[in-house]
């Protein structure tokens, strides 16, 4: 009896069995191409203020960055190069993403992609979306979308409050719900985790205004948001030793509050 792999085969054209051979041959690993993606905005502790290290240059293992042309490129600091909102480049620093990308890869051995979209200076009002002056969350949603070309939307991470400290716990909170109602519903993600990140608790501003943000402001964003986390800043030192009134984190903190975030997101469990 013949043989029905040889029938087949002898009525197969070279072409086309050079074509089976080779679409077998490349094919790839599942979810080879498909990235973690993670979305960091904010102010400008997100955008990374404290002074890099030569070291700092060097590329992060497991880790890209959505560069200006809406790809991913192996990522190194400073992350925030290519927000389409940032100030000067040479403000441009390091921030807590190199660390949460760092972990994020060894802990899930993901490929991680990040979309750091931070404006230094930037209020809880200028990243509203009805907000058709400055459009930071807009941008911001913009270059998401680019990255979820490439992958899933993973979690959103957000440290900003440096500008709006004094800003009622009501107030503040039920602007930054609109905000992650928002994202969320634009990027289709529901249930994607979303953290936020303490401000640094030396004496930059009154000591009884941060510990309010702090521990009643961004609790009662929490409590609003669904899936949502906060880090804390306990311990993390200021930037500048001398100056007690500049907001920055220096960069050990950074890299610290970079840690904490990724503690918070693998914390979260998966959605059913």
């Amino acid at each position: 009896m013949q043989n029905p792999v040889r029938h087949f085969l002898k009525h197969l054209s070279f072409m086309a069995i050079i074509a089976i051979l080779t679409t077998t041959s490349n094919a790839k690993e599942p979810h080879d191409d498909i990235y973690d993606v993670y979305l960091l905005i904010g102010q400008s502790n997100m955008a990374g203020r404290a002074t890099m290290i030569a070291a700092d240059s060097a590329m992060i293992p497991g880790v890209w960055l959505l560069n200006a042309a809406g790809e991913p490129e192996p990522a190194k600091a400073p992350l925030n190069r290519y927000s389409t909102i940032r100030k000067a480049m040479k403000m441009q620093q390091i921030g807590p993403g190199v660390s949460f990308g760092e972990i994020m890869h060894q802990k899930t051995g993901n490929k991680i992609l990040l979309v750091v979209n931070a404006r230094g200076g930037s209020s809880i009002m200028s990243w509203l979306p009805d907000n058709d002056t400055d459009r930071y969350l807009e941008k911001a949603e913009s270059r998401a979308k680019e990255a979820l070309t490439h992958g899933k939307l993973c979690g959103i991470l957000w440290h900003q409050g440096e500008t709006d400290v004094e800003r009622s716990t009501p107030e503040y909170a039920e602007k930054f719900a609109e905000i992650a109602s928002h994202l969320r519903n634009e990027l289709n993600v529901a249930d994607v985790p979303i953290v936020v990140g303490e401000i640094g608790r030396w004496g930059w501003e009154a000591p009884e205004k941060i510990k309010l943000f702090n521990d009643s402001v961004l609790t009662e964003v929490c409590r609003l948001v669904p899936n949502c986390a906060k880090v804390s800043s306990e311990g993390l030192e200021r930037l500048y030793p001398d100056n007690e009134k500049d907001p920055h984190f220096c960069r050990d903190a950074q890299l610290e509050l970079g840690k904490r975030y990724a503690e918070a997101i693998l914390n979260f469990k998966p959605a059913k």
